[in-house]
């Protein structure tokens, strides 16, 4: 007997459904199961009450996943991704093949193996208080809604790098590449890289490029926005107004998300192609 965690996102049909049909059909089998809503858990409040799980399976798109991924990490429960989204970066099966190929998962098949992907933990400094994050994709600073460009000035292993004139900073994990990185014109960088990418939103000076830093990297950025606040973003899901001369530390987490994967490592370049080539031949908006 299992202990399994269903993680979906309530507001959509398409995965109560499943969560529904799955709970009796694991129970049958023996499963000791717990259905988690996504809407109603906070932002990434550790629960003590499921640690010791065995495995989550979450339902979902990429988004569902990244909030899954915070809750699953401080538990320590590896994830089977069922893709509800569009493109899934992140998930294993679709809807059809979660009765075939579920199996091999809860029964620990050979052909099953760990994807461990490097977290991020960021640290907010501002008015004399400090609050924590957890991210797997990435840490955004940037201006708020007035457009001009802020200066970041950016620290790495307490050596002052350089100050950027941009709309804003992400720094992301390998994971969070394909994501806001990849559309700023960052680098790819295959998941089970551990460095991080610090790359500039719409920078004003052509001098100002991503950088990969190793994992143990330890990165400081001060935030100088004038008369306007600015935004911190972690996975694009906890947002918080900061002050001019609020000060985020970033460096690699002590958590990790695991994925259990069949499809081989390589499955990442097929995915990568398909993202791409979609974004090519999508249509123009009329």
């Amino acid at each position: 007997m299992k202990a399994i965690a269903i993680f979906y996102q309530g507001r959509k049909e398409a995965t109560s459904e499943v969560a529904n049909r799955l709970i009796p059909l694991l129970q049958q089998q023996g499963h000791e199961v717990r259905v988690v809503d996504i809407r109603f858990e906070g932002e990434e409040t550790p629960d003590p009450s499921l640690k010791g799980y065995d495995l989550a399976i979450v339902l979902g798109g990429d988004g569902t996943i990244l909030h899954a991924a915070r809750i699953c990490a401080f538990a320590g429960i590896p994830i089977v991704g069922v893709n509800f989204g569009r493109v899934g970066f992140l998930t294993e099966l679709e809807p059809g093949e979660i009765e075939s190929q579920l199996p091999y998962y809860l029964n620990g098949d050979k052909s099953v193996w760990v994807d461990k992907r490097a977290m991020l933990q960021a640290i907010v400094h501002q008015d004399g208080e400090s609050e924590e994050f957890l991210a797997l994709n990435d840490i955004v600073i940037a201006r708020g809604t007035w457009p001009r460009v802020v200066q970041m000035r950016i620290w790495i292993d307490d050596y002052y790098y350089d100050t950027a004139y941009a709309d804003g900073v992400i720094v992301s994990t390998a994971t969070g590449s394909t994501a806001y990185n990849l559309a700023v014109g960052g680098p790819l960088l295959h998941p089970q890289v551990q460095s991080t990418v610090i790359s500039p939103i719409a920078a004003h000076l052509a001098s100002n490029r991503s950088l990969i830093l190793p994992p143990e990297a330890d990165i400081k950025l001060q935030i100088f926005t004038g008369s306007q606040d600015g935004v911190f973003s972690a996975d694009g899901q906890m947002n918080r107004e900061i002050k001019n001369g609020a000060r985020v530390t970033v460096r690699n987490s002590q958590y990790v998300t695991q994925f259990l994967r069949r499809r081989k490592p390589t499955h990442f370049y097929q995915i990568i192609k398909a993202k791409l080539k979609s974004e090519v031949d999508e249509p123009p908006h009329q």
